[in-house]
């Protein structure tokens, strides 16, 4: 694992600042690519490192390497990688690199099956206060990233978002109890995802369920027979 990182993160300092996530799954994986001949990186010890993996399961290695902070994007309308300090910090070695890889081997039907199977798995864990704040989680998630000019799941993925919608954190340190959230991502996109858990109000049938029964008045007794007297 440690070392598909670094392969991974070495491709991504190649291409740094020229090109986008595509590409460096093609310098990967050893694709020919005239662009990749014109610069030169067809000629790197890169090129191809990770030959054995599909180009689709490098592109996500990539995309978890952005989720752990050690890869950004930058430009505007087209997106260029940049390899963080932390990023750099871990191909050089410096930092352990801990990334849970996407599983190989899996017919591309099963695994459309999984995801689905997953995400709707997923979706039942949220009541109905927790889906339409994920909703919500979601639409913002779009704005910031139209913003940034990056795609949306650099700012955060469907699971973190599902996260924060069933943890409903309420400090700058709880949203780093969601996947994929670590101290940069909470400092960078944080504020926004509190403003909107704030701003989402639980329906009232949630409300009743969540608040402890109220007790009742007690029943006064029927009054008795003329000249009897009360109990």
């Amino acid at each position: 694992m440690t070392l598909i990182v670094r392969k991974a993160l070495s491709a991504v300092a190649r291409v740094h600042g020229r090109f986008g996530l595509q590409l460096a799954a093609k310098l990967l994986h050893g694709s020919e690519d005239a662009r990749l001949s014109s610069t030169g990186l067809s000629d790197t010890r890169t090129f191809g490192a990770l030959r054995d993996h599909s180009e689709l399961w490098i592109t996500r290695v990539l995309r978890r390497c952005v989720t752990a902070g050690w890869v950004d994007f930058s430009g505007g309308d087209r997106p260029v990688l940049v390899l963080t300090p932390s990023g750099r910090a871990v191909m050089k070695g410096d930092h352990p690199a801990t990334l849970l890889l996407p599983a190989t081997g899996t017919p591309a039907a099963a695994q459309r099956g999984q995801r689905r199977g997953a995400a709707s798995g997923a979706e039942s864990e949220l009541d109905a206060s927790g889906q339409a704040l994920f909703e919500a989680l979601r639409r913002h998630r779009l704005e910031v990233a139209r913003e940034l000019g990056t795609p949306p799941y650099v700012v955060a993925s469907d699971r973190t978002l599902r996260d924060l919608a069933r943890l409903r954190p309420r400090s700058p340190e709880e949203l780093t109890l969601a996947h994929g959230v670590g101290p940069a991502k909470a400092k960078r996109f944080g504020e926004g995802w509190l403003e909107v858990i704030r701003g989402v109000d639980i329906p009232e049938e949630g409300l009743r369920g969540a608040e402890s029964p109220r007790a009742q008045p007690r029943a006064e007794a029927p009054p008795g027979p003329p000249g009897t007297a009360p109990r």
